[in-house]
């Protein structure tokens, strides 16, 4: 069985795919998300870094998967973005959307959204679903890991963290980040090394998810963080 963890990066899309029954993991990048979809056709669960199921307009305000998200995460709750309403992903100017509360993170990532946006259904989403490198990591460590992701102890932290939950070593680690230079950092596969873990958590039953009311967008796309 495969799952696979993806991780918006500056090549496009850094994917990790895990393959349970030999264990090997293997890391790639991808100039589009359309490529992820075809190079896994089969697997059992792929978990995504990036917002699904969106406001279609108004103010740029988080979803209520956003709200428990934060909650849950404490001093780690500002790396929960409020994504742009799907209105705004056809904006080509940050000014606009700075008034209506859309912050400049969350607008450099709007191309990623976008596209991400244009190709998801409520049934490619059945295995395809948001999720977020914090929670995971959270979930593996059993609190939120204090140091952010791009300094020396948060990163050492993270790859401890990988150590336990998926037995990959400093050498593999780096063999995989080679796989992605120069169009990935180390934190992107970090990210999606966490991502996979929860990805396999989930096809054995347990992941945990952050959810509220209303579940679901006016496309019927579900809003909700799975970890």
């Amino acid at each position: 069985m495969r799952v696979v963890g993806v991780d918006g990066c500056r090549g496009g899309w850094i994917a990790v795919a895990l393959d349970e029954g030999v264990h090997t993991v293997q890391a790639k990048v991808f100039a589009r998300f359309i490529d992820i979809l075809d190079a896994y056709p089969n697997a059992a669960a792929i978990a995504v870094d990036m917002p699904m199921g969106l406001w279609q307009s108004g103010r740029a305000r988080m979803r209520p998967c956003d709200a428990e998200a934060r909650k849950r995460l404490g001093n780690r709750a500002s790396s929960i973005f409020i994504p742009p309403t799907r209105e705004m992903l056809h904006a080509s100017d940050y000014a606009p959307l700075r008034e209506q509360g859309l912050s400049v993170q969350a607008y450099h990532l709007m191309p990623r959204i976008r596209e991400l946006d244009a190709l998801m259904t409520p049934e490619l989403q059945t295995r395809v679903w948001e999720s977020h490198p914090e929670l995971s990591f959270m979930a593996i460590t059993g609190a939120p890991i204090a140091d952010p992701k791009r300094t020396a102890p948060g990163q050492l932290a993270r790859i401890e963290a990988l150590q336990r939950a998926l037995h990959l070593d400093y050498e593999t680690l780096n063999a995989l980040w080679e796989a992605c230079l120069p169009t990935a950092r180390r934190d992107d596969l970090l990210d999606a090394c966490a991502l996979v873990w929860s990805a396999l958590r989930h096809t054995q039953g347990q992941s945990e998810v952050c959810i509220g009311e209303p579940t679901h967008d006016e496309r019927g796309l579900l809003m909700a963080i799975r970890y």
